[in-house]
């Protein structure tokens, strides 16, 4: 299973309606085995690939403010940006995760990918 954590949005205003999300990998018991990236169309291509494999979605969302995650679904891509979608919208920026792993004295630093 893989767990959005993060949205980042590009600058560029051409690109306003693709972003990357940053993932957990989970392992069947729950545990972190991997951290990962993920731009709008490669989530959109695993979650089909999900689909045609177990007939479910493999990946699920945990947005701000929420005491607990959501199944990612294929009709949650119909929006055209992260602020329309259902869950990207309501996911922490990368900036704003950083700070929660801080605050959780973890040592550990994520950064944005070069695009």
């Amino acid at each position: 299973m893989k767990m959005a954590i993060a949205v980042e949005t590009f600058k560029h205003p051409d690109k306003n309606s693709d972003y990357k999300v940053w993932y957990l990998h989970l392992s069947p018991i729950g545990e972190v085995v991997g951290i990962g990236v993920a731009t709008r169309k490669e989530l959109v291509q695993s979650i089909f690939q999900e689909y045609k494999k177990s007939g479910q979605s493999g990946w699920r969302a945990f947005c701000r403010d929420s005491e607990s995650s959501r199944p990612i679904e294929v009709f949650d891509f119909i929006a055209q940006n992260t602020q329309e979608n259902t869950h990207f919208g309501n996911l922490p920026t990368l900036s704003e995760f950083q700070e929660t792993l801080n605050q959780l004295q973890l040592n550990l630093e994520l950064r944005a990918v070069a695009s």
